[in-house]
């Protein structure tokens, strides 16, 4: 284990998922589109989906898809045709561009997503909602979606629906892990990738119905808020974290006071947050004395943000690696404790009859 490096986590495998790789620009219709076809025939309702993708995320006041898509799942061709409207349009916009790209399976099956990603579909089916990132974004912020969305690949969805965990994917110790494990596109852009992120990431453990439960309230309070600055504003997240992180922030054409003490309030309450995650870890002896800081890994023309202290920010990313590195053993540890051995002596005759016969 390299120093320095965190570690990918079993207790977190499988609840991170890219989105779906279409392939096909076929497949993607306006609302208007979609919605004729709909009353055209109810059935095509059964494979025509809204299609969420990051522009719609970030900078969408409403962050509603903007776009639907033509979903035929892992179905077989035959099946497909079954919805003649939808099939006809995709055979005639999408067949003949798969058919000269090089990936054999988008060939074979070119009704389908290249990546379909039936294994987020699944682990989404028994939620409510699930929590979306945009794989390429200014501000580490999460939303809630429901899961009768087709996800563009452009986007992470987190299938936790737990607004205690979006608390804790919320607050800056996690933007911190995010900023420093994963990586970026540009300097003032991070890419979002959940093997890097997510997957790393050491969850405070063993948290109790009352932490639990004030978790939850600091969630749908943040998030209220913010839906709130969002629609009051007419301002997609981007621009709303612009505001959040501005330091002149002020009351002139652009801010009301409204929006104003809202901000301060968001503001607020990320503090509230950030310490109560602190607290989780059993961290109560670092200030985060949240101010406005020049973060150094930004550039230099735009890195400002209000953010803890960069002494305690430093102090959390070492614990959390050093607690990275301590549940990684552990879960070694007891793997290596779930797996029987079996141990045998066999002659050279024996070793012969064991070797798979190939004809």
């Amino acid at each position: 284990m390299e120093i320095g490096k965190p570690m990918p986590l079993a207790s977190n495998k499988g609840k991170s998922f890219q989105g779906s790789i279409v392939l096909g620009k076929g497949f993607v219709l306006t609302s208007k589109e979609a919605l004729d076809l709909i009353e055209k025939d109810p059935r095509n309702k059964e494979v025509l989906f809204p299609y969420l993708n990051g522009e719609d995320l970030n900078n969408d006041p409403n962050q509603e898809p903007s776009r639907w898509v033509i979903n035929f799942f892992d179905w077989s061709e035959e099946k497909a045709r079954t919805y003649p409207d939808c099939f006809d349009i995709v055979e005639r916009s999408v067949k003949p561009e798969r058919l000269i790209q090089k990936d054999k399976g988008g060939k074979e099956k070119w009704w389908q997503f290249l990546r379909p990603r039936k294994e987020l579909y699944n682990a989404i089916s028994e939620l409510d909602q699930v929590m979306v990132i945009n794989n390429h974004t200014r501000h580490h912020v999460f939303a809630f979606y429901s899961k009768n969305i087709v996800y563009s690949h452009a986007l992470t969805v987190i299938t936790i629906d737990s607004l205690s965990y979006y608390s804790i994917m919320t607050s800056q110790i996690m933007n911190e892990w995010a900023w420093h494990k994963g990586s970026t596109m540009g300097t003032s852009t991070l890419r979002y990738t959940s093997s890097q992120i997510f997957e790393t990431f050491p969850f405070p453990p063993n948290i109790s119905e009352s932490e639990n439960n004030f978790l939850k309230k600091l969630g749908e309070e943040y998030l209220a808020i913010q839906r709130n600055i969002m629609k009051s504003m007419n301002l997609g997240l981007t621009k709303i974290y612009n505001f959040f992180h501005n330091k002149d922030l002020r009351v002139d054409e652009n801010t009301s006071v409204d929006n104003y003490n809202d901000i301060l309030r968001l503001r607020n309450l990320q503090v509230k947050l950030d310490i109560a995650v602190l607290n989780l870890f059993g961290w109560s002896d670092i200030n985060p004395n949240h101010n406005f800081y020049d973060i150094e890994y930004l550039p230099e023309n735009d890195r400002t943000r209000f953010s803890i202290h960069p002494e305690a920010r430093k102090e959390i990313l070492k614990r959390l690696l050093s607690l990275n590195h301590q549940r990684y053993n552990e879960e070694v540890s007891e793997n290596s404790k779930n797996i029987k051995t079996k141990h045998k002596k066999t002659g050279n005759q024996k070793k012969e009859a064991n070797f798979p016969k190939l004809f």
